[in-house]
């Protein structure tokens, strides 16, 4: 009996010591988390990389003194270089387990991220759930430098705007390679601009999407809108916004899509001449009327719906043709299209995707269905006599 008392209290003892906590990691107090970060090219050829670091203390609120984070930089020939002059100011241990976003500036997408990203893949503290933004035309340290007044640390806005226009988040980096290693695919990613226009102070804005080549050099951007409709395309939307001009009705109408639907459809016409046919569904409301149609008659719906659908499926055209032509580079996912839908062909004209992809003929077309158009249906700034019934 005493030795059965004896073993549980020497057991009870061993099960203290492992609860104390772990001897061999490094403790909280001796941490510097990594919220974001970015790297620059330099006009001597040298990496500017930057972290913007939280303050517990502030962040906690034992503190209203002074903003919650800080920057710190450093320089060198090559990005580890350029790491390791960080490390030499900062007291603590660089944690980045919590590090959402990454800026890259113009420059450097330009030169090329190659470098950049086989740092990423090597080493295991950088999160798979990265958001990498491109900073158009101007550096990523200038991203890390804005303050946003919604978000006491300002990196996390770029996520949320993104979030909140309809994007999705907390993927690009795991997109960027899968892109990047599927057989025909060009990668891309987001892309922020910063701003200023009437407003007092500075923001960021979330302007679209930049298109790399095979060797991860950014050769272009699509804007908000094109960015849309490819995302569209790919099934990755979930929120647009949008006003179209109907001439027949002599004004606009504003549109709100919150259901989205994507098909396509390829056809192998002769060797290496390849059809692709895209259609795009839609159903909304309608959030601004400026026209003189009663909307409470289904046939005056009915026109706005088919011109709506019309220009849409010209906007979309457009899009599709940019890519094609000016970019030559497939971000729209055909290439998953034809090896999914013809196997056999796909191994056959994979090795001269390049080529054959901006010589794709394309047909779109857009079926937006609008289901609601708010609790009036002709606008109240018109008079009875100029509403068309």
């Amino acid at each position: 009996m005493k030795f059965r008392l004896s073993v549980c209290l020497s057991l009870l003892f061993c099960f203290a010591l492992l609860l104390t906590g772990c001897w061999d990691r490094e403790e909280l107090s001796d941490r510097a988390f990594d919220l974001a970060a970015s790297t620059d090219l330099l006009e001597n050829g040298t990496y500017l990389s930057a972290g913007q670091f939280i303050i517990p203390s502030r962040v906690s609120g034992q503190s209203s003194n002074g903003k919650p984070y800080f920057i710190e930089t450093g320089t060198g020939k090559s990005l580890t270089e350029a790491i390791q002059k960080t490390r030499q100011k900062l007291s603590r241990i660089i944690t980045r387990g919590h590090r959402r976003n990454y800026y890259i500036g113009e420059e450097l997408a330009k030169r090329g991220i190659k470098d950049l990203l086989d740092g990423f893949s090597r080493d295991p503290g950088n999160r798979i759930r990265l958001d990498i933004w491109v900073v158009k035309g101007g550096r990523g340290l200038d991203a890390l430098k804005v303050q946003y007044p919604l978000e006491k640390i300002p990196s996390v806005a770029s996520v949320k705007i993104h979030k909140a226009v309809g994007g999705t988040t907390g993927t690009s980096y795991i997109d960027f390679m899968m892109a990047a290693s599927e057989e025909g695919s060009s990668p891309t990613l987001p892309v922020v601009d910063i701003v200023q226009e009437d407003a007092p102070q500075e923001t960021i804005r979330f302007y679209g999407r930049a298109i790399f080549n095979h060797d991860f050099k950014m050769i272009g951007y699509l804007n908000f809108v094109e960015g849309a409709y490819r995302q569209w395309i790919l099934q990755r939307i979930s929120y647009l916004d949008f006003s179209e001009t109907i001439p027949e009705a002599g004004g606009d109408v504003g549109v709100v899509l919150h259901h989205f639907g994507s098909k396509l459809t390829s056809s192998i016409i002769e060797p290496n001449k390849i059809k692709m046919d895209i259609e795009l569904t839609g159903a909304g409301h309608v959030s601004e009327n400026n026209t003189t149609l009663n909307l409470n008659e289904s046939h005056n719906v009915k026109l706005i719906q088919a011109e709506i659908n019309k220009r849409m499926s010209e906007h979309v055209q457009a899009m599709v043709n940019k890519v094609q032509k000016q970019f030559k580079a497939d971000v729209l996912g055909f290439n998953q299209i034809v090896n999914r839908q013809h196997p056999t062909v796909w191994n056959e004209i994979k090795g001269k995707w390049d080529t054959i992809f901006p010589e794709i003929e394309v047909h779109v077309r857009v079926k937006i269905n609008l289901k609601y158009v708010g609790l009036v249906g002709p606008p109240l700034q018109y008079k009875e006599s100029e509403i068309r019934s």
